[in-house]
């Protein structure tokens, strides 16, 4: 009996020993699947650095080399190029570094309530002047009463970064709708919908892949970090929710994204 029970023993144990080591071998591979991803991630972005920085050095240099044989109009010319491949550096470098605070866990996280209503309206008030070049008029539907426990600074974040990258493709004359309301299982979901380009369905799947590339040119050739939406998830994630994505080719996109309800954090 005791030689049984010191069998049974062993091969209890054996098994278990065999499952911690083959969760062990998960989480290793796991963790090498993500460093590759980031490894493939710095290398597009440091690919995508270079781009800008030689705009930036290359037209610098002409300007300094040839501004005397430059009429006004050449010097304007340049001079904008300059400023929107600095721009656009700029906004590569501040992706990638508010990338780098949320992968760290160094985003402020303060959750309190929040009126969704007042938040949304704040922040497409702030986008209408950048919507009047291409004609855009934003129409803003919520539920009323929306009140929900999320950081107010990190939704504010969220939404505006979605509408602005609905601007860069929404088509001219058209009209992005901003709607929320409230879901059966105590969450509040927010849309961004525009009419614009849309996406290829290859892009779509990738959209929040960090180690795959997938920007696109808005309607007024602007051009993007692609690092927006993978941003937004991290961001999203923060205040406890989840986001969505739906899009067509000519048809336009949709962002669906969650924040919990306020009155399922009541105590």
């Amino acid at each position: 009996m005791l030689v049984s029970g010191a069998c049974v023993f062993l091969i209890i144990r054996n098994r278990k020993v065999k499952a911690r080591l083959h969760t062990c071998l998960e989480a290793l591979d796991e963790a090498k699947k993500s460093n590759d991803s980031k490894d493939k991630f710095f290398s597009i972005v440091a690919h995508d650095l270079k781009s800008p920085f030689n705009s930036l050095m290359g037209l610098s240099e002409m300007l300094m080399l040839q501004a005397e044989n430059l009429n006004s109009e050449q010097v304007q010319y340049h001079s904008r190029q300059i400023f929107n491949s600095s721009k656009r550096l700029y906004t590569l470098v501040d992706d990638l570094l508010q990338w780098s605070r949320a992968q760290s866990g160094k985003i402020a996280y303060n959750p309190e309530k929040i009126d969704i209503n007042i938040l949304s309206s704040n922040v497409v008030n702030l986008q209408r002047i950048s919507v009047q070049e291409k004609d855009i008029v934003i129409a803003l539907k919520m539920d009323s009463g929306l009140e929900a426990y999320a950081d107010a600074n990190i939704y504010s974040t969220v939404l505006r970064n979605l509408i602005a990258n609905a601007i860069k493709f929404s088509k001219l004359g058209s009209t992005i709708y901003v709607s929320a309301h409230r879901k059966s299982e105590g969450m509040i979901e927010v849309m961004v919908n525009d009419r614009g380009v849309g996406m290829e369905r290859e892009i779509l799947e990738s959209i929040f892949k960090i180690d795959e590339k997938h920007t696109t040119v808005g309607t007024f050739n602007e051009q993007g970090t692609g690092l927006g939406l993978i941003l937004c998830k991290e961001f999203v994630e923060i205040n406890r929710g989840q986001i969505f994505v739906e899009s067509e080719v000519g048809l336009g996109t949709t962002v669906r994204f969650t924040v919990p309800a306020a009155e399922i954090n009541k105590k």
